[in-house]
């Protein structure tokens, strides 16, 4: 039986090259190719950027087959290998060396006077009060209050995310082997009034955060932003962020290696 793939792939011309070569090697190779996804999908391909992947995942409702990234944009942290690496990929995936990365990523409920919606991140959430206006939450771990907290926001970010608006943020980098949240303040307020922490706090990712809308935030408009897309949400009474049952798997090659990728893309 052929195996099944999907491909897909932004609009841009270097991305539409790779995509008409990767679906030559597919064919050639004796792979059926979706014209769609389906959970049916033995392997997935995404030419792109970091963008493009994260549209892809969110698009696919972040499918458990394993992903290939072809990178054609400009940082690549999710993508493994070149358009001229492709076939040399798809050996190594073929005569199976190759390691798979897993990325857990992170869910949002938030709870208003009427209904719960639902909304997942792969690299962060943030959450934040009206864009003219300070926000006012009372951050909760576990039931444990730790902060009233007024400044721009507040950004909880998954490992991998900690290389994206977390690290413009000044919060830390994170191994994605490490199995944790990073809850990090956005310009948070430091006056005889507000006493609020600067720093960001790991914690483990079973725990669970509690955003609560206090002063001129309180049951009011909240504005979530996951992976560059933004929603917004009236009457809040809180938001719970936890680690997501969701996984996505990404195909890395036999010599990849985190901290070797870090140094050459961002540091």
């Amino acid at each position: 039986m052929s195996k099944k793939a999907f491909v897909f792939s932004n609009f841009k011309e270097n991305s539409q090259a790779a995509l008409s070569e990767l679906r030559h090697i597919l064919l050639t190779r004796g792979y059926t190719l979706l014209d769609e996804y389906s959970e049916s999908a033995d392997l997935l391909f995404c030419i792109g950027g970091d963008g493009t992947f994260l549209s892809f995942v969110h698009k696919c409702r972040f499918p458990a087959a394993p992903i290939l990234g072809i990178n054609t944009g400009h940082l690549g942290f999710f993508q493994e290998c070149s358009p001229d690496k492709m076939e040399e990929a798809i050996n190594d995936i073929e005569e199976e060396r190759y390691s798979i990365q897993t990325i857990k990523p992170l869910e949002a409920k938030i709870v208003t006077s009427r209904n719960e919606f639902f909304r997942i991140g792969l690299n962060e959430i943030l959450v934040r009060g009206q864009y003219s206006h300070v926000s006012q939450f009372a951050v909760s771990i576990d039931d444990i209050k730790i902060q009233d907290f007024s400044g721009d926001g507040i950004l909880v970010s998954t490992p991998v995310g900690s290389t994206a608006y977390n690290y413009s943020l000044d919060g830390a980098l994170v191994s994605p082997d490490l199995d944790v949240l990073q809850l990090t303040p956005v310009a948070p307020m430091n006056t005889n009034a507000y006493r609020c922490f600067h720093s960001s706090i790991l914690l483990p990712a079973s725990d669970c955060i509690r955003i609560t809308g206090t002063g001129r935030s309180t049951k009011g408009t909240i504005i979530l932003s996951f992976d560059g897309r933004t929603h917004e949400f009236s009457n809040v009474e809180y938001v719970e962020l936890t680690q997501s049952d969701k996984q996505v798997h990404l195909i890395r090659n036999p010599d990849y290696d985190y901290w070797t990728k870090l140094s050459s893309k961002l540091l």
